[in-house]
């Protein structure tokens, strides 16, 4: 497909196809145990720290620029507000650790838009400037937690809040879905160039409301938490780049994306694929959102 031409409806829809088929296969090899309600609300309950984190990166590259940082970022919320509970002896309320941690994010969005932005770099050279202010994030974490796991007073009521669920879909699904809806609305108002100096900022707080998830459902704060969703977050959100809009990083094609790794990833886990497989359906994933990106026209913007 051409820059210019509209995409086809297999280009459009292609993706919500290829989930439908992945469901049915790994349904009918497995059928006892797959396509069961408890094991779908398991994988939206699991695979919601990775929506967040892949709504982080999305911003950024739908406003034609790189964060790598959100690993680190991930990370550090982690540890962060788990530290702040066990610093304070379990006495500091929840939404004040949640509202610290967020604030703390702001100000390495911030950060990053400050070296990025207001020094006009090249996406190429953004990316690599993030990856190492991501590092910086994540050696913060370390110091914070003593380069051990925060896990002392974390209140109960935190870790129940990462367990609970409403007519049984899981908070942490619920969480990714109302980002998702927030970020489409804001993206689908706001130009495409005039969106960069706001995506660092959201990508850095998606990312933190991911850690803190990610640690409401682990009930502690380990280090280095958050770098094992680098790779999915770009896998899907590349991927998504090739259905709904193609070649363009879009909410909805991230969402697809998403789906179609959880399945791939709960399915294999079903057949008894070991867990290197992980890695490598991710891997692939993003190889292939990658080229069908490119091949569909898909292009960051270049900084004059």
């Amino acid at each position: 497909m051409g820059t210019g031409e509209e995409p086809s409806f297999a280009e459009r829809y292609g993706g919500v196809g290829v989930l439908i088929a992945l469901v049915a296969v790994f349904g009918a090899l497995r059928p006892s145990a797959f396509p069961t309600a408890d094991n779908l609300l398991a994988v939206l309950g699991n695979e919601a720290v990775t929506g967040i984190v892949a709504l982080g990166v999305l911003v950024p590259l739908a406003a034609g620029t790189a964060d790598l940082s959100v690993g680190g970022m991930t990370t550090l919320a982690v540890v962060q507000v788990t530290w702040l509970f066990q610093a304070t002896h379990g006495r500091m309320p929840v939404p004040v650790a949640v509202l610290v941690v967020l604030l703390t994010a702001v100000l390495a969005g911030l950060g990053n838009d400050l070296l990025v932005v207001r020094a006009r770099l090249q996406p190429l050279v953004a990316a690599l400037v993030t990856l190492g202010t991501g590092a910086v994030l994540g050696g913060v974490a370390h110091v914070l937690g003593d380069g051990e796991t925060v896990s002392r007073d974390v209140p109960r009521s935190f870790r129940a809040w990462g367990d609970s669920a409403v007519l049984r879909v899981p908070v942490t699904a619920i969480v990714f879905a109302a980002l998702a809806v927030l970020l489409w609305y804001v993206l689908a108002r706001v130009p495409r160039e005039r969106a960069v100096p706001f995506a660092y900022v959201a990508s850095a707080v998606a990312a933190a409301t991911a850690g803190i998830v990610l640690a409401a459902r682990l009930g502690s704060g380990p280090p280095g938490a958050g770098a094992p969703y680098l790779l999915p977050a770009y896998a899907a959100a590349f991927l998504g780049a090739a259905t709904v809009r193609p070649g363009r990083f879009t909410v909805g094609g991230l969402v697809v994306a998403v789906a179609i790794l959880a399945v791939v990833v709960n399915g294999t886990q079903h057949l008894g694929a070991p867990y290197w497989t992980v890695d490598v359906v991710h891997g692939v994933g993003l190889v292939v959102g990658v080229l069908l990106w490119r091949r569909l026209g898909g292009t960051l913007l270049a900084r004059k």
